[in-house]
């Protein structure tokens, strides 16, 4: 398939509707593609959570709410997991995956539809902020992590888990034929035809490598940042904190 990446201005509407198309089937592709070891990636991301009494934590891009999960497990009787979204389709999955009802013997949750370049919060709303594999997809990278930063309480953390660049040359090339060749393989056995599945290595080729991304995030104003690379860098964490 000679697939070409949606031109900038047309790229929201395009991930939304695709992410759509693919919700049904996408934690079986994540597992697929990583040999269920995106569950150890993110645990570790969690794991670099601060949880304080009555916490705040705002996951973006949640998707069907993977991370959002991992951290409600981590929290107490009021504390707040917020899940939020802009495919309709993701946000039904991420829901079932959380209680029906909260009570004071359960931390609150709340999954919502919303945009990533714009979040429905006031500043400084959140103790962390979390996103998995999201950030390739927003519009601006830049200024998408300026409102992170905005709607982060003083001293708070930010977390991102995402594709990251191969430094050995050997091993790059066979992470290359993997991502650009098997990957999309891979998807279109689970939905022929269906062109996301192209998308998601492809947005990898313009994202920041890890050094890069570091120098965004200090950039925008995140200090105390730090990565973790995961299987030579195909993956990376990157963790921040918002100056107190």
């Amino acid at each position: 398939m000679n697939y070409r990446l949606p031109l900038s201005g047309d790229k929201a509407h395009y991930v939304r509707t695709r992410f759509d198309a693919i919700a049904r089937r996408y934690n079986l592709y994540n597992d697929l593609i990583t040999q269920g070891q995106h569950r150890l990636w993110k645990r570790v991301l969690v794991k670099n959570i601060p949880v304080r009494p009555h916490s705040r934590g705002l996951d973006i891009c949640c998707g069907t709410g993977d991370i959002a999960k991992r951290c409600y497990k981590r929290l107490s009787p009021g504390d707040t997991q917020i899940s939020l979204d802009f495919s309709p389709n993701m946000l039904r999955i991420a829901r079932q995956r959380f209680p029906a009802a909260n009570g004071e013997a359960a931390p609150a949750s709340h999954v919502l539809c919303g945009d990533a370049m714009r979040l429905p919060f006031a500043d400084g709303s959140f103790h962390y902020i979390t996103v998995g594999f999201g950030l390739r997809n927003v519009s601006d990278l830049a200024a998408c992590l300026k409102e992170i930063l905005r709607v982060l309480a003083p001293g708070g953390v930010f977390a991102s888990l995402d594709v990251g660049k191969v430094h050995t040359r050997g091993f790059r090339q066979l992470a290359d034929f993997y991502f650009f060749k098997i990957v999309p393989f891979i998807g279109t056995l689970l939905q022929p035809g269906e062109e996301m599945y192209h998308y998601l290595p492809h947005s990898s080729v313009n994202y920041p490598s890890q050094d890069e991304m570091k120098i965004l995030l200090e950039d925008t104003g995140f200090r105390q940042v730090r990565l973790k690379e995961f299987l030579c860098g195909t993956a990376v964490l990157h963790t921040g904190q918002k100056p107190a």
